[in-house]
This record gives C-alpha cells, structure tokens and sequence, in this order.
C-alpha cells in the first residue's frame, strides 16, 4: 500500500511539473503570433499522438463522454495559452490552479450540500485571486488583465471537465487527440497568413511543449490516480505554481512580485479547502 502511495505521489508531482512547465515553452516563443503558436502547438500533438497510437495500436472508438471531455480540453489548452501568452506566467498558473473553487461554485449552483471549511476555502481562494489580479493587472495594462481572464477562464473549464468523472474511464488518449485536433481546427482562422515558418529553436520549443508539456502528463495524471485517490492527487496538483514560479526563475529569470507573495498563500490554502474530502 506504502509504494502504491509512493508511486502515485511521485507520478502526481511529475506531472505537475511538466504542466508547470506549459508557460515558460509559450513564454520562449512570444515572438510569435499567439494563433501561430496555437496551431503549431497542437498540430505537433496531434502529429506525435497519432503516431504514438497508430504504433502502439492505441486507437479506440470514442463515446460521447470522449467528445465532450475533448471540446472542454481544447477550450482549456486554448484558453491558458492565451493567458500565458498576455500576463506573467506565475499569474496564470495561481489562477488556473483554482479550478476546485469554481468546482465549489458549481455545486453551490446545483444545490449541493456544502461543508462551512468549503465556503471558507472558497471566500479565502477568491480574497487570493483578487489580489493577484488587482496589484499585478494595472501595471501591465489591459492585455495583462485579459491574460488573467483568460486564467481564471480555463480554470472554470477544467472544472467543467474535472465533472466528467467515471464517464472518461478508458478514454483518456482518445480525449487528448480530439482535444489537440479540434483545437488545431479553432486556431487555424486565427493565425497570421504572413507569419514565417517556425526556424528550427522554435520547431524544438514546440516539441518540447506538445511531448513534454501535453501529452505526458496526460497520461501521467490518470496513472498515478490508479495509485492514489483523486483528491490526493489534486492536492498534489497544487504544486504546479511553484514548479513554474521555478522554471521562470531559472528559465526567464522572473522574479516573484508582491502580488504573488502576498495571494498565492490564500489562493493555494483557500483551493485546498474546497478539496472534497473521501
């Protein structure tokens, strides 16, 4: 039971890291045009799974479950990249780790019984991100402020997605290729006809995003909730502001502000608080 625990946590926390690592690949590659960057993005994934698949003999039929979890992912990957895309990278990883408050907020609105350390969690994750948003937006201007919805704004999908439950079992890489192709699909009006092909550091970013940064931790995730169960492995999931607050320091050289001083801690003790417990 111990190394089942173990390897769970240790599969959790590797996954995160590699989510964590999502917005310093988008930060590298700013010099593009952000539709650019989101077509190339999931054209690699969808290129690099297909072929992972097609060797492995992975492919499934999808259910209706799977097309609906794959429309909500593709809204996710589009939406946080936007956000990494127009406001720091820190910024947007606090506020799209508070998916559990909005998943809080849907229960309330279902009428679901909630317990008072839920409601507290909930008043002390939105304190958090008020902060954040407030002290870090005016400084930045709009676009900063835009990045910050477009957090907050995967956030509640991923809480959306996170419902789904049970109905994805065994329909994991069939989720992830719908959601990388429709996402390829949405993006391919955005992007900028004059724009130049992708030069060969910038193929290599894209790669590192799509295998590093989407696929693996796609399937990391659900592994390691066959280890520990799903509440643990969002509680460890929490890690994934530091791991990029981390990589930004090494990577970008970006230094924490206050705003990130002074809410990460009601953001990250508040969406721990409205973690179900079982």
């Amino acid at each position: 039971m111990a190394s089942n625990t173990g390897k769970g946590t240790a599969l959790a926390l590797l996954a995160s890291a590699q989510w964590g690592a999502t917005g310093i690949w988008v930060a590298l590659l700013r010099d593009l045009p952000t539709g650019t960057t989101l077509v190339f993005r999931f054209l690699t994934a969808t290129l690099l799974l297909t072929v992972l698949l097609a060797a492995l003999r992975g492919f499934r039929r999808p259910n209706r479950a799977a097309l609906e979890g794959g429309v909500l992912l593709a809204a996710y990957y589009v939406l946080a990249t936007v956000g990494f895309y127009l406001s720091d990278v820190v910024t947007v990883s606090l506020l799209v780790a508070t998916s559990p408050f909005f998943v809080m907020l849907l229960r309330l609105l279902r009428r679901e019984g909630l317990h008072g350390r839920e409601v507290l969690g909930g008043l002390l994750a939105f304190a958090g991100v008020a902060v954040v948003v407030l002290l870090g937006g005016p400084a930045s201007g709009e676009s900063h402020l835009v990045g910050d919805l477009c957090g907050l704004g995967a956030a509640l999908v991923m809480a959306l997605y996170s419902r789904a439950g049970d109905r994805l079992r065994g329909q994991g890489w069939n989720v992830v290729w719908i959601a990388c192709a429709l996402g390829l699909l949405v993006s391919v009006p955005f992007a900028d006809p004059m724009a130049s092909v992708p030069d060969g550091r910038q193929w290599a970013l894209f790669l590192g995003l799509a295998a590093f940064s989407t696929l693996a931790p796609g399937y990391l995730y659900p592994l390691a909730c066959q280890h520990i169960n799903a509440t643990s492995a969002t509680v460890v999931r929490l890690s994934t502001p530091f791991f990029t607050a981390l990589f930004a320091l090494l990577v970008l050289g970006s230094a924490l502000g206050v705003q990130h001083l002074l809410g990460a801690p009601l953001v990250l003790v508040g969406v721990y608080l409205t973690l179900p417990r079982g």
